[in-house]
C-alpha cells in the first residue's frame, strides 16, 4: 500500500486544501502539499508526486493568463533558474532523507514565521536580483520543490499590474516544473511505479481543490488565507523537522 490507511484518509484532503489555495491565490499549493504529505509519506516520494501534479495544475492555469505574461521578465529570470535546478535536483538525490526532511522543515518554519511579520509594501528590484533570485528558487524548487515564494517576492518587486503579476508568476512556475519533469526523467526520480500510482490516486482531488477555490475566491480575502497558511506553515514546519530528527 502506497500511503497506509491514515494517508489514504488524509493525502486527499491535503491536496484538496493545497488546490483550492493555489486557486485563490495563484501560487502556494506546493508549499501545503509537499510539508503535509512528507509526514504521510517518504520526503523523495512526495516531491516528484507533487511535481507531477502542480505541473497539470499550473499548466492549465497559465493558459488563462498567457497574453498578459511579462515575457522581458522571464527571459531575465530562466537562466539562472534553471542552473539553481540542475543543483537543487542534484542534492535531492544525493542527500539523505533526513537532511531533505530537515530543510524542509527549517525553509517551511522560517517562511511562515518571514510571512507572518513581514509587512508588503511597494518595491522596486533592479533586474540584476533576477540572478540570485532564479539560482535560489531554482536550488529550494530542485531540493524542496517549494521555490515559488522566492520568485514571488522578487517578480512583485518588477511588476506592479496584479493581473500581469499574476500571469508571469504561473508562467515562472509553469517553466519551473517543465524543467525539473526533465531533470527528475534525467536523474531517475520519476521512473519509479509508486511515483505514478500515487499521482493518479491524488489528481482527481487536485481538481476538486481548483474547484472549491475558484468558489471560495470572492468569500475569503487574501489576508484571511495568508494567517491561514502561515500558522499552517509553522505547524507543519515543526512537524517536518521533528520527523527528520527521529528518522535520523
Amino acid at each position: 500500500m502506497l500511503f497506509g490507511w491514515v494517508g489514504l484518509a488524509l493525502a486527499p484532503v491535503v491536496v484538496i486544501v493545497a488546490y483550492a489555495v493555489l486557486a485563490i491565490g495563484g501560487f502556494g499549493s506546493a508549499l501545503i502539499s509537499i510539508p503535509l504529505l512528507a509526514l504521510l509519506m517518504p520526503v523523495k516520494l512526495v516531491v516528484p508526486v507533487v511535481l507531477l501534479i502542480d505541473f497539470i495544475a499550473t499548466f492549465a492555469t497559465g493558459l488563462r493568463f498567457q497574453r498578459a505574461v511579462a515575457w522581458s521578465e522571464m527571459r531575465l529570470l530562466i537562466p539562472s533558474m534553471l542552473t539553481g535546478l540542475v543543483a537543487g535536483v542534484t542534492l535531492l538525490v544525493r542527500l539523505p532523507q533526513q537532511w531533505v526532511l530537515r530543510s524542509l522543515g527549517l525553509f517551511i518554519l522560517g517562511y511562515g514565521v518571514y510571512s507572518l511579520v513581514h509587512h508588503a509594501r511597494m518595491q522596486v528590484h533592479s533586474k540584476w536580483w533576477s540572478i540570485p533570485a532564479g539560482l535560489v528558487g531554482g536550488t529550494i524548487s530542485g531540493l524542496l520543490g517549494i521555490g515559488g515564494p522566492v520568485y514571488v517576492v522578487y517578480l512583485s518587486g518588477r511588476i506592479h499590474d496584479p493581473s500581469r503579476l499574476r500571469a508571469t508568476l504561473s508562467a515562472a512556475f509553469t517553466t519551473n516544473s517543465a524543467a525539473r519533469l526533465l531533470l527528475f526523467f534525467a536523474s531517475g526520480l520519476l521512473i519509479r511505479k509508486e511515483v505514478w500510482l500515487s499521482a493518479l490516486f491524488l489528481l482527481p482531488f487536485m481538481g476538486a481543490g481548483l474547484l472549491i477555490g475558484h468558489r471560495l475566491h470572492v468569500k475569503l480575502s487574501h489576508r484571511q488565507i495568508g494567517q491561514i497558511i502561515n500558522a499552517l506553515l509553522m505547524a507543519t514546519g515543526v512537524g517536518v523537522m521533528l520527523k527528520g530528527l527521529d528518522i535520523g
